[in-house]
């Protein structure tokens, strides 16, 4: 056995050739799933996913290799009201509303909310927020790699009273892959696998190598990832230069990704691990929409970098009477986004051409966070208390440099916020009291935050010379939830829950300034922020029941959010003239309603067949202080996702997915001359085949039919006019085809 682990690299392709006659136990094994464990929703507890008083789901490794996905896009595609908005890339200027997809993979929305008013964590660790501006958009979705997470979980609703900030709508956790349940695959003390990919939707490239050593005391993991590839495919047809082209803008790609873990087993109860990881993003486009009389080229570079370094203490079904299960992480991650435009022409006014834009936004963090889990009996009632702290300190900065860009003042916007140190602590206490059938759930969180600004030369030079210095905010919330479950039969188990959200401001909504009064116009810092907050009630059931006809699984919610203190950039006064520009200001003025409907239904038959369908509807709306109730464009329309999968063995499998969206109403948005989705059907296919115990093959054919579609989450607040000539722009693609193979051994 040791003389296998050090030669993997030969035995594996020797095995590659090796049949796999499997058993007649084997191909007769039970079709019924493994139990889930709802890790997000009780904070890392592990209840039976059957108790939790939630919406809750999880997207396993296996699923995410059967469907040969390559990014977060790709995997939530199958789960309703859960979307990833990614617009096309097409740049072509240092203005925001010309700079639509370099934010690529932005963030994910939840039902009807995106952006940072969803918490999306990795391990434990929140990612960077999401940050917009000019030339540069640093989405959120860069800083992810799905070839190294084990399982996706997903918590629909407010998540404040055990996450705090950022959690209004939902909370998302990857969950990266771990050493011991590599080497559980075959039960030996070292694992490899080598996996291999392509897509033809981008026309990419992938691999990923694993491997783990260990035994019962130390276990060891290293995960390599990367990916090449080009501009997404769409339906567009016209190759012309100028707004006018619809065919995808050329660009390339090249992601890079690691993940190594160390894990010490201090007693069969307590574990210690250490982990670092890296992420890179690189891209470089090509902006042929960009050209027009006056410009003769556009080029854009971007590079996004995460490094994380992890240590965790897990500490499972301890033989304490008070303690039982403990989570304790030390954690730095350091994330930065680099986006480099360069534009040659003619000079027209106060444009000069050739002229170029180099932007930097840096997001790093270090720290803390405990949890822990006490059981007890208390009366006739069983007691399981979560409770825990969370404390960080992140330093965010952005800096600008560019043509002509050497004093910093005026409408040289060197830094659009000072350098600040955002700092939050919060604690949390959640009791789950069973009595019998019915559970109470009570839950509390308080959390402080507090946004210092540092010493920062560039923004200095603007906002103090005029009377606008950086100013410190800070402010506290409490987040209540309260639940209660009952489990009249495995079959019948109703909730009901209230819960309320929270989203703190960011720096740059502080302190942000800006003085372009020679253009007639400025923005101002408004140190009077307060935190966005939500109030949100759900009431839902779902079941499990076994009989001849197989096992089937569903769940129904229908809730209801009003949110509070929106934070939006809004006009405050001026005329926009040199005398009396217009001032601009992040202010608290949108006050928001959604409420709508989910629902699920999984049912495994023991003859190899099942189905699995979900559907969810929403609908929003907002209003502005002293102003009129609108649509609320980020909420998507219907959507229904059905799948249905046949795996006689354990050998192969054939799956088809089949997914219809709603067309998006025009009396839903805000502007309603703008273009609208109209509803669309989509069928994929999927297969696999073990060719060995070691060799499995996994292809895909995604939207058969070729249809032309856009996804509503995609086009909104692009402002397109509804009579465009260019709107095939923005189309999904159509018929592509994917393939991986997985070597393992």
């Amino acid at each position: 056995m040791l003389v296998s682990c050090r030669y993997l690299g030969v035995l594996a392709t020797a095995l590659m050739l090796q049949h796999w006659n499997m058993s007649a136990a084997a191909a007769q094994q039970s079709p019924w799933p493994l139990k889930d464990v709802a890790v997000s929703a009780t904070r890392g507890v592990g209840e039976d996913l059957d108790r939790v008083a939630a919406t809750v789901s999880v997207i396993t490794d296996q699923e995410l290799e059967e469907h040969n996905v390559k990014d977060i896009k790709d995997a939530l595609r199958y789960e309703p009201g859960v979307e990833v908005r990614r617009s096309v890339y097409r740049v072509g200027g240092f203005a925001g509303a010309a700079n639509v997809g370099r934010g690529g993979n932005e963030g994910v929305n939840i039902r009807g909310l995106d952006g940072n008013r969803v918490l999306l964590l990795e391990d434990g660790v929140a990612l960077p927020r999401a940050f917009s501006q000019g030339a540069l958009s640093a989405g959120r979705g860069a800083y992810t790699d799905t070839d190294l997470y084990q399982r996706i979980e997903i918590l629909r609703g407010p998540a404040a009273s055990m996450y705090g900030s950022d959690g209004l709508t939902g909370v998302l956790n990857f969950v990266t892959k771990d050493a011991q349940d590599l080497l559980d695959v075959f039960g030996k003390p070292c694992y490899f696998a080598w996996r291999p990919s392509y897509d033809s939707s981008d026309a990419s490239y992938g691999t990923t190598v694993t491997t783990a050593f260990g035994n019962e005391s130390l276990q060891s993991m290293l995960v390599l990832s990367a990916r090449y590839g080009h501009e997404t495919a769409n339906k567009g047809s016209n190759e012309s230069h100028g707004i006018d082209r619809t065919r995808p803008d050329p660009l390339t790609y090249n992601k890079r990704a690691a993940l190594a873990k160390l894990g010490l087993q201090i007693d069969p109860h307590s574990v210690l691990k250490l982990s670092i990881e890296t992420v890179e993003n690189r891209l470089r486009a090509d902006s042929l929409s960009a050209r027009s009389s006056v410009i003769d080229a556009y080029q854009s570079t971007s590079k996004v970098a995460s490094n994380k370094l992890q240590l965790s203490l897990e500490q499972n079904d301890a033989p304490y009477s008070i303690l039982q299960k403990l989570r304790a992480n030390l954690y730095y991650r350091d994330a930065r986004t680099r986006q480099y435009s360069n534009e040659s022409g003619k000079t027209q006014g106060r444009t000069i051409r050739p002229r170029y834009r180099n932007i930097d936004y840096q997001d790093a963090i270090i720290g803390v966070a405990v949890l822990a889990s006490s059981s007890f009996a208390g009366g006739n009632a069983q007691h399981q208390l979560t409770y825990g702290i969370d404390a960080s300190v992140a330093s965010l900065r952005m800096t600008a440099s560019g043509t002509d860009w050497t004093t910093c003042t005026g409408t040289q916007y060197c830094e659009y916020f000072p350098k600040s140190q955002y700092r939050v602590m919060g604690a949390y206490l959640q009791d789950d009291i069973r009595l019998g059938k019915f559970s109470v759930i009570p839950g509390l969180r308080h959390d402080a935050y507090q946004i210092k600004p540092q010493a920062s030369a560039k923004y200095d030079a603007q906002a103090v010379a005029n009377g606008q210095p950086a100013s410190v905010s800070q402010d506290h919330a409490l987040s209540p939830r309260l639940a209660f479950l009952y489990e009249v039969t495995p079959a019948l188990v109703p909730y009901v829950q209230y819960a309320r959200g929270l989203r703190a401001p960011s720096p740059h909504e502080v302190n942000s300034y800006f003085n372009n009064a020679a253009h007639g116009y400025s923005q101002l810092a408004n140190a009077h922020l307060k935190p966005e907050t939500s109030s949100a009630y759900e009431i839902g059931l779902r079941g499990k029941l076994r009989s001849a006809a197989g096992l089937f699984n569903y769940s129904a919610a229908a809730f209801a959010g009003k949110y509070h203190d929106f934070i939006e950039t809004r006009k405050t006064s001026g005329a926009g003239t040199v005398a009396n520009p217009t001032i601009y200001q992040y202010v608290n003025a949108v006050r928001a309603a959604i409420h709508g409907v989910e629902g699920r239904l999984a049912w495994h038959m023991q003859n190899g067949f099942s189905l699995k369908t979900g559907f969810a509807y929403a609908k929003g709306s907002k209003s502005e202080d002293g102003g009129a109730s609108s649509g609320l464009d980020s909420v998507a329309p219907l959507a229904i996702v059905a799948g249905t999968r046949y795996a006689a063995n354990a050998r192969w499998f054939i799956q088809s997915d089949m997914t219809y969206h709603a067309g998006k109403r025009r009396s839903e948005i805000a502007n309603k001359s703008n273009f609208v989705s109209p509803s669309f059907f989509l069928l994929d296919i999927n297969g696999g085949y073990h060719l060995s115990k070691y060799v499995s093959v996994f292809a895909g054919i995604a939207n058969l039919f070729d249809r032309k579609y856009w996804r509503w989450n995609d086009i909104r607040g692009l402002s397109l006019a509804a009579t465009a000539n260019n709107n095939d722009a923005y189309t999904a693609p159509g018929r592509s085809a994917s393939i991986s193979m997985k070597f393992e051994y």
